[in-house]
């Protein structure tokens, strides 16, 4: 999780175009600035006991005490996704939540926003893409990543720079919305599973929040959406069950989607 006391520096190779835009950083995150000198990230981290935030030319890198690897932005998964959609006309998660042109979609468990952006590259300027990112510096860094990020695509590019990325907890915004608010809403909160399998995404084990998905926090889902609410969930999971969810089946995958289909029903 986010700590009280969070250091900004710059890469060793700098010039002061580098160290003005730490600065700033340092001002948005409410943060210390410090001169990075020809001190290893390590031997500062160590030294000051605190996460360090390194902004290089290109790349935000999050180095954490609890951490041996620094986490930052990189499309993940979703430039091959991107590929096979724009080849073959599928992905999993477009098909069970039957997202096209034009619709909305919240995602409340954003991370590195693989997701996000597939739903936005199919949903397009007349749609939109709403992430929410409880963890302050995955947050940031995931949403400068999304503005600054050059994948050599530029449909690829245009879909990421068009997702709104939101810092806070999702049940407290799902309440700040009015009802019918967006098409589909979105859950994928198997994230210790997920760190758990995958080495490329361990360096957010000292940064990502462990929330459970409540009955509360579906049951506004249910306030808010207008078409479906989507979920994503490991294969041995109870909460497809427990919240009713109609499942998605995949036999060579760890995770199932499951969807709780809303447009037919009554809404006051």
């Amino acid at each position: 999780m986010w700590r009280d006391n969070v250091y900004i520096t710059t890469a060793l190779k700098h010039n002061e175009k580098l160290v003005e835009k730490a600065k700033k950083i340092s001002i948005d995150m409410n943060a210390s600035f410090i001169n990075r000198e020809d001190k290893p990230i390590e031997a500062l981290v160590e030294e000051l006991g605190d996460d360090i935030l390194v902004v290089g030319k290109e790349k935000l890198f999050y180095y954490s005490i609890h951490s041996t690897e620094p986490f930052f932005f990189h499309p993940n998964s979703a430039m091959f996704r991107f590929k096979r959609l724009q080849k073959d006309g599928y992905d999993p998660f477009i098909e069970v939540s039957q997202l096209k042109e034009g619709m909305t979609l919240l995602d409340c468990t954003l991370g590195l926003g693989s997701d996000a952006i597939i739903a936005q590259s199919v949903v397009g300027s007349s749609g939109k893409v709403v992430g929410i990112e409880e963890s302050r510096p995955i947050a940031y860094i995931v949403n400068e990543g999304l503005k600054f990020w050059d994948s050599g695509n530029n449909l690829f590019n245009q879909a990421m720079r068009s997702i709104k990325v939101i810092h806070g907890n999702h049940l407290d915004h799902l309440r700040s919305l009015e009802d019918n608010s967006y098409d589909v809403i979105y859950f994928d909160p198997m994230f210790e599973a997920d760190l758990e399998t995958s080495q490329g995404l361990t360096p957010l084990k000292s940064l990502a929040w462990y929330h459970p998905i409540t009955i509360e926090t579906i049951e506004e889902a249910k306030r808010v959406a207008r078409q479906r609410i989507v979920f994503k969930d490991h294969w041995k999971s109870d909460r497809f069950a427990k919240f009713d969810f109609d499942v998605i089946k995949r036999r060579t995958s760890r995770f199932h989607f499951g969807y709780y289909e809303l447009n037919n029903q009554m809404k006051s």
